[in-house]
């Protein structure tokens, strides 16, 4: 009789980050930090193409909120494909700010690092920007999509002492997949930079027109890989131990910014964003 040998698939989503380390520090036992990585949305969405990196990114960041930055892996609040009623839980809604991410927080003593890898899109008459959970469907992302707009709002309302956005997704409606309006129409709004409270920070992979782009093996999002290599010392450029927002400007600027040309012949620029 035949033998027939069965060959396992490669998997789509590698759960394996780049190999840095990170300069250990004492625990900071009241910060806090939300991880959210959605990469399968064809498992729940309606006509989205998967973010095939967004696991291993969300590793990768992981790994440093709590090398880097001395966060407990019980104040971390880790999702994969975040639905919307996840994220509705934990950052609230527009009337009610006070979902699981404030009840983690001690009033001004815990600092806040939120990291988001996924999709994000423009939508409806003024182009807002919304965060795309993995149930979300396409041709309705004003009503199943998380309003930028609205996370910003409500952290800025937070009692921390600092809150950091880190954002590995572009608000063009492409990505390296297909755009995320592949059965309606191809004109897609430019999407509106929303407010950023005072108390917010936003390091964001691309502007609102970029697209964020991937390693060419899908094995990570360029912004991302980079970010974590800068922040492993390679972006010290003057050593004096930390990375500076300039010397982050500059590193991603020779590293992610010219891969994204040379792969893709696109143009890549991370933005970073003071609020107030």
């Amino acid at each position: 009789p035949k033998t027939i040998v069965k060959t396992k698939p490669k998997y789509q989503f590698s759960n394996q980050p780049i190999n840095v380390n990170f300069k250990s520090i004492t625990k900071r036992s009241d910060d806090i930090a939300v991880i959210i990585g959605n990469a399968n949305y064809k498992k729940q969405g309606k006509d989205i193409s998967n973010v095939n990196p967004a696991y291993a990114d969300a590793e990768g960041i992981k790994q440093y909120f709590m090398q880097a930055k001395g966060i407990k892996e019980g104040n971390i609040i880790y999702l994969k494909d975040a639905t919307g009623s996840q994220l509705l839980g934990v950052f609230g809604n527009k009337e009610d700010y006070k979902g699981q991410l404030y009840n983690y927080i001690k009033p001004n003593k815990s600092n806040v690092y939120v990291y988001y890898a996924g999709h994000g899109v423009p939508s409806g008459s003024k182009g807002s920007a919304y965060i795309v959970p993995s149930d979300a469907n396409a041709q309705t992302v004003t009503f199943s999509g998380y309003p930028l707009s609205t996370l910003y709002s409500n952290l800025g309302k937070l009692p921390a002492k600092s809150v950091t956005v880190i954002l590995e997704a572009c608000f063009s409606g492409s990505s390296q997949a297909g755009s995320l309006f592949t059965k309606s129409s191809p004109i897609t709004p430019t999407a509106i930079a929303p407010f950023i409270p005072a108390n917010v920070k936003v390091i964001a992979a691309g502007s609102e027109s970029q697209m964020a782009s991937w390693e060419q093996d899908s094995s990570h999002s360029l912004f991302t890989k980079y970010f974590l290599k800068a922040m492993s010392g390679e972006g010290d450029a003057n050593k004096d131990g930390k990375v500076s927002d300039a010397e982050l400007k500059e590193y991603l600027s020779d590293t992610m910014t010219y891969y994204a040309r040379r792969y893709y012949g696109r143009d890549q620029k991370v933005q970073i964003h003071n609020g107030g």
